[in-house]
């Protein structure tokens, strides 16, 4: 019986450390951390993806953002251009590109509204919002049709992107109410629209002495 008992000691005991070397070695990365794919080195906005661009790196899965992509999806990335820079081990996700040329429709292009032309935004304006587009006059006849915003910019040309440790800094969107912590101000905007509705808005807006345009936030996806 005591011969029982002491095998049974020592075989508790050996599972025990080979439990704990398993936990240590391999358990805990399957159980807690994700195999997420980030940058390998900085990349700059206007860059083309290439494989040598991108590393995968272990994170725990709670710090996970819901549009990066997973080990096993680097083949999506590669001759993709970046939209903007992306720091090194920096989570790469799909807001991290451009806009797909595939998403223009016939006759589209992306068109710039100046800050000049504007007169009311929504400082919660981000990329791939959608908004209305109308005169500031208060008249319901000047209305130019909603379009997709393709960028956001600030004076310098930078895209204007929320800062918050949960938000846009490691590439996940926030929802709208929750944008308060933007990097830079908005300037101007760009538009995906066709020439015809552009330069029909900048025959209104151009020659205004003041700015014309109201930009009516309509939200993620025009309905």
């Amino acid at each position: 019986m005591r011969r029982w008992r002491l095998f049974s000691g020592i075989l508790l005991l050996m599972l025990s450390v080979a439990g704990l070397i398993y936990w240590e070695t391999e358990g805990r990365s399957r159980i807690l951390m994700a195999e997420v794919i980030a940058a390998d080195r900085e990349i700059e906005a206007g860059s083309v993806i290439s494989a040598d661009m991108l590393t995968i790196i272990q994170i725990p899965k709670e710090s996970r953002v819901k549009s990066g992509f997973t080990a096993g999806d680097e083949a999506e990335l590669i001759g993709r251009t970046a939209s903007q820079a992306i720091y090194e081990k920096q989570q790469i996700s799909e807001f991290s590109f451009i806009v797909a040329e595939d998403d223009l429709g016939i006759g589209e292009s992306y068109f710039v509204i100046p800050a000049a032309w504007i007169a009311m935004r929504s400082s919660a304006l981000r990329r791939g919002d959608y908004v209305e587009i109308a005169g500031a006059g208060g008249d319901s006849a000047v209305n130019f049709g909603v379009y997709r915003l393709a960028f956001v910019k600030d004076i310098d040309e930078r895209e204007v992107r929320d800062t918050s440790l949960i938000g846009e800094i490691l590439s996940e969107r926030r929802e709208r109410k929750d944008r308060t912590d933007s990097g830079s101000v908005i300037d101007h905007v760009e538009i995906i629209a066709t020439s015809e509705a552009y330069f029909r808005m900048r025959r209104f807006a151009a020659d205004k002495e003041t700015p014309s345009l109201v930009l009516i936030q309509r939200g993620d996806s025009h309905e």
